[in-house]
């Protein structure tokens, strides 16, 4: 089924519903624009204030009610809001908090959402979570030479946790596949 573009106020009733069922189920959902795609991190509310990551399958979850209400299509966060963010950026139209307090929007957050998507890693996570494939996604972008200036990032964002040996192999794993591309 073809869908039509999404209008940029149609978009913004979309983001307003997501909002309100992030709300209700108690989430802050961040739609971050990193290197043109949009990452979803998911957090535990605390007072409408993003509090403890969470792995973000219950983002997948409200966004695929906003889409079958709305009738959107199946990708619509990754194609209507990229568009969306997109635009609104680069006419500085953009406010993080424009959606608050269920949805928080941010542009150029590349290092700290790569942070949260590897501090998810400590624990097994959901089946239709997308967090490792967003971390993977991430390290593929982000420009830094050595697994070391993630571990950096890392750390600074969490300095009293360690990071997880998955973790530690995902970064392994890309980095191999890094330099096997530049080879």
């Amino acid at each position: 089924m073809l869908y039509p573009p999404v209008t940029k106020a149609y978009a913004a009733k979309a983001l307003h519903r997501l909002k309100d069922l992030a709300a209700a189920t108690k989430t802050v959902v961040e739609l971050a624009l990193c290197h043109g795609a949009v990452v979803a991190v998911a957090y535990r509310a605390d007072n409408g204030q993003r509090g403890e990551v969470q792995p973000n399958d219950i983002v997948a979850h409200l966004a695929d009610a906003v889409r079958e209400e709305m009738r959107l299509r199946i990708d619509w966060l990754e194609t209507d809001i990229a568009i969306f963010m997109t635009e609104a950026s680069a006419d500085h139209s953009l406010r993080e908090g424009e959606f608050a307090p269920g949805v928080v929007l941010s542009v150029n957050g590349a290092a700290r959402v790569l942070a949260q998507k590897l501090h998810l890693l400590r624990a097994p996570l959901p089946p239709n979570a997308t967090d490792v494939r967003d971390a993977e996604f991430l390290l593929t972008k982000i420009s830094v030479s050595t697994p070391g200036q993630i571990k950096y990032i890392y750390a600074r964002a969490f300095p009293d946790t360690p990071m997880s040996e998955e973790a530690e192999k995902l970064i392994r794993r890309v980095f191999h596949a890094r330099s096997l591309a530049k080879a």
